[in-house]
């Protein structure tokens, strides 16, 4: 049961710690907007058309436990057999393990070698779909401790005789000031093409408190998108026995309509629960 909001205001800074520690680690951020970058191709052939898609994204914690994120993927139902999928915290032999086992294409970018693992860190997209046109957008401002960059990971996937502009994202954690990680997500939409009638942007963007998801919610409104993932209960268990729920994950669309959205099962694989959703497209 999701706690009141009186809970989760007097637990917020606590939600923090928790959530931030791993962040103040030194990190070596890649600042080439090109690269370094790993793309591939698993998929054996396109899947027949159809009126609706599955996307799902997921921060698998620091990409540890890759084995047990592939078979949570395969067994859970509610998110077999996706179109799309946006991971966070990977690294590239993560993401290709993933999309080799699922028989994806991908493409992913890192944002930095993590202090805390000495391992990239970053987004991917993968996709049973041809995938093109991929991109890597440097979000501004540092976290303010460790110094790390954060990035979105962009690209087009092909649906038939549709094209889809898709993001991954992961936004920095309360360390950095909420005015200036509303410009993290101006950037990001800033960078969608104009032409693009369907658009899905989602990820991990670490929203603690509920002030801070109806700020995010509105930028995004704003901006002609909808909350795809509203109303769906919390993606983040944190605090002491993971009393603290938290909704960190969230997925924005342009061009479709919603079927259903909902969270996959908690595990031991990360501290997020996959986020999904059915969306047609109108």
């Amino acid at each position: 049961m999701r706690k009141t909001a009186g809970i989760i205001t007097r637990s917020a800074l606590a939600a923090c710690a928790c959530l931030l520690i791993f962040s103040c680690g030194s990190v070596k951020n890649y600042m080439d907007a090109e690269g370094p970058s790993l793309c591939g191709s698993y998929s054996e052939q396109c899947p027949d058309p159809c009126d609706t898609i599955k996307v799902v994204s997921y921060n698998i914690k620091f990409g540890e436990r890759i084995e047990e994120a592939r078979e949570e993927i395969r067994r859970q139902e509610v998110l077999r057999n996706p179109d799309i999928v946006l991971l966070q915290e990977m690294d590239g032999a993560g993401v290709k393990s993933i999309a080799r086992e699922g028989k994806f294409n991908f493409v992913y970018f890192p944002a930095s070698l993590h202090g805390k693992h000495d391992k990239d860190f970053g987004n991917a997209i993968l996709s049973r779909w041809p995938i093109r046109d991929e991109q890597k957008i440097i979000l501004p401002h540092e976290q303010p401790i460790s110094k790390q960059l954060r990035i979105a990971t962009a690209a087009t996937v092909v649906i038939d005789t549709t094209s889809i502009r898709v993001y991954s994202v992961h936004t920095e954690t309360s360390w950095l000031g909420i005015d200036e990680r509303i410009e993290q997500m101006d950037s990001i939409l800033a960078s969608v093409p104009a032409e693009f009638e369907h658009v899905v942007i989602g990820g991990d963007f670490n929203t603690v408190s509920a002030g801070t998801i109806r700020r995010v919610e509105r930028r995004f409104t704003d901006a002609g998108f909808t909350r795809a993932s509203r109303g769906v209960d919390y993606t983040a268990a944190e605090g002491p026995f993971g009393l603290l729920e938290l909704d960190l994950d969230h997925i924005f669309v342009k061009g479709f309509r919603v079927m259903s959205a909902g969270t996959g099962e908690k595990t031991e694989v990360s501290d997020h629960l996959p986020l999904w959703l059915i969306l047609s497209m109108e």
